[in-house]
């Protein structure tokens, strides 16, 4: 007799993306802005001061923002990310 035995390991995995954002897009995106208050916002992006989710939440459905895969990081044991869960065919 023989049972089998499925082992599932659930890895989590990050997808990185990468985007330029310009003074282009940020006039784009606050065309009631002056220039200069958009220069200050892209420049705030820089050094963190401008809130990057606040900008995102605005620019989304707004502007394009093109978005290049940069790479995939699997989560390994390593990290700690990953469990496993056994399961026995029926």
């Amino acid at each position: 007799m023989k049972v089998k035995i499925y082992k599932s390991e659930w890895h989590q995995i990050e997808k990185k993306y990468v985007a330029e954002i310009d003074e282009d897009l940020v006039n784009e995106l606050y065309p009631d802005n002056t220039k200069k208050k958009n220069k200050e916002i892209l420049k705030g992006l820089k050094d963190g001061t401008t809130d990057i989710e606040e900008f995102m939440s605005d620019a989304f459905g707004e502007v394009d923002i093109d978005w290049d895969h940069e790479y995939d990081d699997l989560w390994t044991d390593r990290k700690g990310g990953y469990e496993i869960t056994y399961e026995v065919e029926q």
